[in-house]
């Protein structure tokens, strides 16, 4: 299996550990601009460490056993209708049937606007929303219509770090992440910040009301082992998380 690591995702109204997202770290180090070229243009590439990203979320979650979720991304290019993508993963899974009802929503797929263009994509990501969370991920970015949206079940915006960096000295893009914030909530979506590296920026971003936020300011990607000593007990998660960005 693929090597992946976590980087958390922080609630910011409590400021705690809510989620992660499972980044794939071939040799325990981010991908080298050559393994992401190969990512997005060799099809069996793409789907083996997809499938793989699965198998590794699926199984982490059952060892959480808290409400913590975790994201997995998916490049709805090489799934299509996606009838043959979990059969490596029931190799691999024990049970996927019982083991997808378990973990339900706190698996959450994170997809692009422009990767849900086709009437087969849009029907395979419907078909796991039926399971799991959906989450528009990149907001901001490329040239997909937001049609693409309309018939998609999703529950999580994440905005896009261009949109978000220095976002606190920018009026223009304030006022569009407001107009984004106010939209999503007003059909119960939540918006996750990506690239928060400051911690104005995220002041900003809490003001605002925006749900979640990811970023160096509070952790890079790290091992499934340190990432699962955050999901203790509420009390003690900002001191866990505190603890291990000062020792690194």
């Amino acid at each position: 299996m693929e090597k992946f690591f976590i980087q958390p995702i922080i609630d910011l109204v409590s400021g705690r550990v809510c989620g992660g997202e499972v980044l794939w770290r071939p040799n325990d180090a981010p991908p080298s601009s050559e393994d992401i070229q190969a990512l997005e243009e060799e099809a069996s590439l793409n789907i083996a460490v997809t499938q793989d990203s699965f198998i590794f979320a699926l199984q982490a979650l059952e060892r959480m056993q808290s409400n913590v979720w975790l994201s997995v991304n998916l490049s709805c290019q090489y799934i299509g209708s996606g009838k043959r993508f979990f059969r490596p993963i029931s190799t691999a899974v024990g049970d996927l049937d019982a083991l997808r009802r378990k973990v339900g929503r706190r698996l959450v797929v994170e997809v692009t606007e422009r990767g849900v263009a086709g009437h087969h994509e849009s029907a395979f990501i419907n078909e796991l929303a039926s399971l799991h969370s959906i989450a528009v991920d990149d907001f901001g970015t490329g040239d997909a219509p937001l049609s693409h949206m309309l018939n998609l079940n999703f529950s999580k915006v994440k905005v896009d770090r261009s949109i978000v960096s220095g976002i606190d000295a920018d009026s223009y893009r304030q006022r569009f992440l407001k107009w984004l914030v106010s939209g999503c909530h007003a059909i119960n979506v939540d918006v996750c910040a990506e690239g928060v590296e400051t911690e104005s920026e995220a002041t900003f971003l809490r003001r605002i009301g925006v749900n979640q936020g990811q970023g160096w300011l509070w952790s890079k990607a790290i091992p499934a082992d340190q990432f699962e000593d955050l999901t203790v007990p509420s009390e003690a998660v900002t001191e866990s998380l505190g603890r291990m960005l000062n020792a690194s």
